[in-house]
């Protein structure tokens, strides 16, 4: 590793983790053990505060402009009051009729007055002429979203008060569920389609735009790396150029790390922090290049740990540990034992409390005052 580097790059924590563990370096198995233990167990261990992101949501206000709702019994068609002012961002909210006690969901919105509605109107009764409420009781978190941390929710903070929002079990979320919209109470998350798009359910419904706020743990993505085509740099350089028709460099962010293959691999690695991508055959380094230069020399570009490099030999020893047990190892109870002594040591320095930043300043950065 690079004498001014603390952090242990991708390819870095593959290499070591397959030299400790009697492996080829490029055996497939590595770099998905280093990638399991990153992205899945640790996060796991912890309610990480380098994990921890503040965010908040804005609700959406009841709707019930207009006194008269028309629908026929089995039909997915409604028709509101002339009056009405409904748009297209009211797909995907829910209806309940006065006159039926099913709740429906709106799947268009037909001009200002009407939509489609699923399921099909149930009971023997057609809606006519009936009081009606349109209330949003679900809303999109972001794609980043893995879970609220733990006793978590949401929060509403109201004439100086933070009133939490509990995160609570499917059976116990429908146990007090409600379609009636007032102050929300309760929480759960859903996961939507096959990409699992995180969202939050509330019960009962909002019927204001109250602003919530809330902290949740972030998810990590498996790191990656691209060895595509060659690469030429100056000495004392930081323009980095790349040669053979083939080269990725475009996959690469800023925070990625670079090195030419030929001046070592593994703990011998001499890595350059990159400043910049501009285009699949050319990035800048944040630093000269300290070593002698180099023209269509093979190199490795990788990403890094999002996260403190005091946790990063907690990667390697978990991978280390992971691929001895596939071969019996017995060496491997050594690495479980550093790899607690790692942990253990990080629970001191990044264990969250209750809340990461005041709450408050949550609602700030949103401009909301009650």
């Amino acid at each position: 590793m690079s004498k001014n580097l603390t952090e242990l790059p991708f390819t870095e924590l593959a290499e070591r983790a397959a030299q400790i563990a009697r492996l080829e370096q490029d055996d497939s198995r590595v770099r998905g053990a280093v990638n399991d233990v990153y992205v899945r167990e640790i996060p796991r261990k912890e309610d990480w505060s380098f994990l921890i992101v503040s965010s908040a949501l804005t609700c959406a206000d009841e709707y019930t402009t207009g006194n008269a709702a028309v629908v026929d019994t089995l039909g997915t068609i409604f028709t509101l009051s002339s009056d009405t002012a409904i748009d297209g961002t009211f797909t995907g909210r829910k209806i309940k009729f006065s006159t039926n006690p099913n709740v429906y969901l709106i799947t268009s919105a037909a001009g200002t007055t009407g939509g489609t509605l699923t399921p099909p109107l149930s009971g023997t009764s057609n809606v006519r002429s009936a009081a009606y409420s349109i209330f949003k009781d679900t809303y999109s978190l972001p794609n980043d979203f893995d879970r609220f941390p733990k006793n978590g929710g949401l929060l509403l903070y109201e004439g100086g008060r933070i009133m939490p929002i509990p995160e609570v079990a499917l059976q116990n979320y429908y146990a007090d569920y409600t379609p009636s919209p007032t102050k929300p109470e309760k929480c759960r998350l859903v996961m939507v389609g096959t990409d699992t798009i995180p969202q939050v359910e509330l019960t009962p419904p909002p019927n204001d735009p109250y602003v919530l706020g809330y902290e949740y743990l972030r998810k990590l993505v498996p790191m990656r790396e691209t060895t595509a085509g060659f690469a030429a740099i100056a000495a004392g350089g930081t323009a980095v150029s790349g040669s053979g028709g083939t080269t990725r460099f475009t996959e690469a962010t800023s925070g990625w790390y670079f090195r030419i293959d030929a001046f070592g691999t593994g703990e011998e690695s001499e890595w350059y922090r990159v400043a910049s991508v501009t285009h699949n055959s050319a990035l800048t380094l944040a630093v000269a290049f300290g070593l002698s230069g180099a023209t269509s020399a093979g190199y490795t570009l990788c990403a890094a740990p999002q996260m403190p490099a005091k946790m990063h030999a907690a990667i390697l020893y978990g991978a280390v540990i992971n691929l001895m047990a596939d071969q019996n190892d017995p060496n491997a109870t050594l690495y479980q034992t550093k790899f607690a002594e790692v942990v253990l040591e990080a629970r001191k320095l990044y264990k969250t409390r209750v809340y990461s930043q005041p709450i408050e300043s949550v609602f700030e950065d949103y401009n909301y005052r009650r």
